[in-house]
């Protein structure tokens, strides 16, 4: 064989195995792709809100929610729907009733469209306005309450493989459905839960520990006039006393309330829950047919939110009446969707990096930190896992005010773990101390109260408009007690109307640290003034002898020269941020930025410090 022939033949060969691997090569990355689309594929719930109005004059507008559903489960890959009560307006009425089960056997149907449902406040004979207590349950009669004789637990399990069980009123359900490639829980609860009724949530979610949770009930948030979501009180004790303890439950839906609103929670072990409320009833013809889909986008990890007709879809363009709003309330919320559905209950409190040995308290005032109280206030992590975690308090200011007081800030300070701030608006003008401050119980009751040694830091910074006038002698950490009150626990003779703990802030802008030690010595170390806007370390070191105060790494020269052993403190008072204490009432409440505070039962080298991150 001639070489041209030769180098023909190599290269025939080379092509034809280059196209052989090339073809495996696409075949592999296709069947790759198809692997991570099965593993991430897209789904949607849909949400029926309030029906009452159509249930009693308009049952073709509910008929056309259901059918539309119905027709197009497949098309939008509609895993579940959810009903979120108020089915009907006037319960004693059969006709709603009937109105209201042609509607929804309209998905009984198909065993591809299962549903839940739930009692709202129109769809009770009992009307019991109380609800948080066991009598709730005892002073209803199921066997005549026109709800369970139409939507019967029993009843529809006949048709809905999902429904996975129901309390012994039957007003409380759960059902279980797949979506994903895993399982789902909808937790349907009547629309004001009692302690027993609790009791058996509980119970549910214990038997079902790695299953990510959807809760649904008729009242839980509100709207205000501005649109921002808020619990009900009704609201807050759910939240307290289930939701925010139960990590499996990633989001909520309720009704009741007019209007839309969604509230992004922090819960318990510091991850998201979304709630949402919708209700349409007040709009024109209650509602019109509008529903609410939910698509759970695993592609672009986020949840994808809209509220849909098919009322006015099925209405022509040119037919259609200035009311006639085919959707409305169209937004995306970034989550990752792989975390957010796994691995529940693994709080990363006392895990966090800056978390060190013989950390007492820990916190960070930033955006992720934040936590959601029972009144929605804000709430910061105690990152120590003591628990102690920061609520809101008000010093002489009104709720409704509090925004006027306090703030969260994303400007990160050049050294720590935080990523924001909370900037503090106290005003101690004229002696009349008005602002916000946060507090918890310190997790001190087990201890004597005498720590050996210890370490406080702090970052902060003062505003450019920092007056002495008004914010001299505020205070950034503080304990509320009295060194009389303390020396009298510790039966001791001393006396004082100071705090045990104290870092303040004077007239010239100092920052003065003060604290009660063992021995009963109490004196102050002091820095020089400082600098507006400008982002400080503080810390405070106590080696079992002396304080030592340093301001950004460096030794301040009014330091303390008697012997202070550790420090003396009352087990169980609160600690407080952004206030002070004076004869144990609150006082001087802080104006500026606090970004970190950590204190430490052990005397810390700088290598330890917030600083070394």
């Amino acid at each position: 064989m001639t070489p041209i022939h030769s180098r023909w033949l190599l290269s025939l060969v080379s092509l034809i195995c280059l196209s052989w691997l090339t073809a495996c090569q696409s075949g592999l990355t296709s069947s790759k792709k198809a692997e991570v689309a099965a593993n991430s594929q897209s789904f949607t719930l849909a949400v029926i809100p309030d029906t009452q109005k159509y249930s009693r004059y308009s049952p073709e507008r509910f008929r056309a929610q259901t059918s539309w559903i119905a027709q197009n489960y497949a098309r939008q890959n509609i895993r579940f729907t959810m009903h979120l009560g108020d089915v009907v307006d006037l319960p004693h009425h059969d006709s709603e009733w009937l109105a209201a089960r042609q509607a929804l056997a309209i998905l009984e149907q198909n065993p591809d469209t299962p549903y839940s449902v739930l009692a709202g406040n129109h769809d009770v004979l009992a009307y019991v306005q109380g609800g948080i207590n066991d009598n709730q349950d005892v002073q209803r009669n199921p066997g005549q309450e026109p709800f369970i004789q139409y939507f019967s637990p029993q009843r529809l399990a006949t048709t809905d493989a999902t429904l996975a069980g129901y309390d012994s009123s039957g007003f409380n359900r759960y059902h279980l459905f797949e979506a994903n490639h895993q399982r789902f829980m909808v937790l349907a609860l009547d629309w004001r839960v009692s302690e027993l009724t609790l009791r058996w949530a509980q119970q549910v979610l214990d038997e079902h520990p790695d299953v990510p949770v959807i809760l649904t009930t008729h009242q839980l948030l509100n709207v205000d006039a501005d649109g921002e979501a808020f619990f009900t009180e009704h609201g807050a004790y759910l939240w307290d006393k289930l939701i925010n303890n139960n990590d499996q439950i990633f989001m909520t839906f309720n009704g009741h309330h007019h209007g839309e609103a969604v509230k992004r929670s922090k819960n318990a072990y510091g991850r998201d829950v979304i709630m949402l409320l919708v209700d349409y009833q007040s709009h024109f013809w209650g509602g019109n047919g509008m529903l609410q889909l939910v698509q759970f986008d695993f592609a672009n990890q986020a949840l994808n939110f809209r509220s849909f007709s098919p009322w006015v879809e099925s209405i022509t363009v040119a037919e259609r009446q200035e009311h006639d709003e085919l959707s409305r309330w169209e937004f995306s919320i970034a989550m990752d969707l792989d975390a957010r559905l796994h691995d529940f209950n693994l709080s990363s409190l006392g895990r966090f990096p800056g978390n060190i040995d013989a950390t007492l308290g820990y916190w960070i005032f930033d955006e992720e930190h934040q936590l959601t109280a029972a009144n929605g206030d804000m709430l910061f992590a105690d990152l120590s896992g003591r628990g102690q975690h920061m609520a809101l308090a008000r010093l002489n200011t009104a709720k409704s005010e509090q925004a006027d007081w306090i703030e969260q800030s994303a400007e990160k300070p050049p050294f720590g773990h935080a990523g924001g701030a909370l900037r503090f608006k106290g005003d101690g003008a004229q002696r009349q101390d008005k602002g916000v401050f946060l507090q918890a119980r310190s997790a001190l009751n087990g201890l004597s109260g005498n720590i050996a040694e210890f370490t406080l830091e702090a970052i902060v910074r003062f505003p450019q408009d920092w007056h002495a006038d008004k914010h001299s002698w505020s205070a950034i950490f503080a304990q509320q007690a009295s060194h009389s009150q303390v020396c009298t626990f510790h039966q001791l003779d001393c006396q004082g109307s100071d705090p045990p703990m104290l870092l303040a802030v004077s007239s010239l802008m100092e920052l003065q640290w003060l604290s009660l030690s063992a021995n009963q010595a109490s004196r102050s170390n002091w820095s020089w003034s400082l600098n507006k806007q400008h982002w400080y370390h503080v810390a405070v070191v106590n080696d079992g002898k002396y304080n030592t105060l340093y301001v950004n790494g460096a030794r301040v020269m009014r330091t303390a020269e008697i012997e202070q052993p550790g420090a003396l403190l009352m087990p169980g008072g609160q600690w407080l941020i952004g206030a002070s204490s004076s004869d144990g009432d609150y006082a001087n409440p802080f104006f500026g930025d606090i970004a970190e505070i950590r204190l430490t039962g052990r005397a810390l080298q700088p290598a330890q410090w917030l600083t070394a991150k």
